[in-house]
């Protein structure tokens, strides 16, 4: 009775710690991401169509009346096409399907509508264009700092510095997070290239402009919060909260400073903490912007004792959910940021 009574209470065990599994497991998916399960259509203002599964064989211009040069074609693996208008959409049970030019797209997430289009992917290939010419460059990453927060910082005046040098608006890659949009910075590839599709991945199928750096007999350095994110060719700077303020930004920027200083000829820092209070208090929030408008500062003070070129933008953006922010859908919000270039 006793053996009998003691395998109940383990199985009981059991499943009550896999069913919480479970729940937590649906509750975090639900948090990170919109659950989007068609096709979102955005241009670099708004969605201008969520979640659609078409029910039959439709032309892309009965779906979306905007006109637009180009469209790029987003897949779940990460890759991204650029075509015309000209497709066809439909949709089976494994997802939507595009038809252009006798070639057929599957597992289709999202459309972009752009006339030129810029990519998180050119932070490579500038800093590689300055490395070249034998210039200095610091790439900063402002990790969850969406092309909407940007054009509501500007409009309120808490980005007076960086504002100066937009460029232009660069769509992030699917998955919109830290390690995919990290990666394809420092690649200049798509996930379906580079290896690195959500927060899984470490390891790049691909050099990134680290190990270009090597090549060319530069001197790199990498300065990261406390936490190794992607397996790079050098050893990231980690960083701890020192003050314990509870941030990480305020160290990285010291040490940013100090070796803006020495003979580095490429500087790579990654400030996390807009994600961190978009996520607490969501992307437009008055605590997100003040922290914003101290980055900007930041990056000012930055400039002012770097002698080289700044590149600067962001991993993904962020969209609001309930009383904070997320990211993860491929949907306006989430994968269109801001990108800024500053010449010496």
């Amino acid at each position: 009775m006793r053996i009998a009574n003691i395998i109940v209470l383990v199985t009981l065990i059991i499943s009550n710690l896999f069913l919480g599994g479970c729940g937590s497991e649906s509750k975090l998916q639900k948090n990170n991401s919109l659950e989007l399960n068609g096709v979102t259509v955005f241009n670099k203002d708004e969605n201008l169509v969520k979640n659609y599964i078409p029910k039959e064989k439709i032309h892309f211009k009965e779906l979306v009346k905007e006109s637009s040069e180009y469209i790029s074609i987003i897949t779940g693996d990460g890759s991204v096409r650029k075509t015309t208008a000209d497709i066809y959409l439909s949709s089976n049970s494994h997802g939507v399907n595009i038809t252009y030019k006798d070639k057929i797209i599957s597992d289709v997430v999202g459309i972009y509508l752009h006339d030129n289009l810029y990519s998180i992917r050119d932070a490579f290939y500038d800093a590689k264009e300055y490395l070249d010419s034998d210039e200095k460059v610091m790439v900063i990453l402002l990790d969850g700092f969406s092309l909407n927060q940007y054009n509501y910082a500007k409009e309120n005046n808490y980005i007076e510095f960086i504002s100066k040098y937009y460029k232009n608006e660069a769509v992030s890659v699917y998955t919109p997070v830290t390690n995919a949009g990290f990666a394809a910075i420092i690649t200049g590839e798509n996930p379906n290239i580079n290896g690195v599709h959500d927060r899984s991945f470490r390891s790049m199928n691909v050099d990134s402009m680290f190990a270009y750096a090597l090549s060319k007999k530069k001197q790199a350095i990498l300065l990261e919060a406390d936490i190794k994110i992607l397996d790079t060719e050098i050893e990231p700077k980690l960083h701890v909260d020192s003050n314990n303020d509870k941030n990480i930004d305020d160290e990285i920027f010291e040490t940013a400073k100090s070796v803006a200083k020495d003979e580095y000829d490429l500087i790579f820092v990654h400030f996390h903490g807009i994600d961190d209070r978009g996520h607490a208090y969501g992307p437009q929030a008055l605590e997100t912007m003040n922290y914003i408008k101290q980055i900007d500062r930041y990056i000012q003070e930055l400039s002012s004792i770097w002698n080289g070129a700044i590149i600067l933008t962001a991993d993904h953006g962020m969209h609001k959910f309930e009383d904070g922010g997320s990211h993860g859908s491929c949907i306006q919000e989430d994968m269109l940021v801001p990108y800024f270039k500053k010449e010496q």
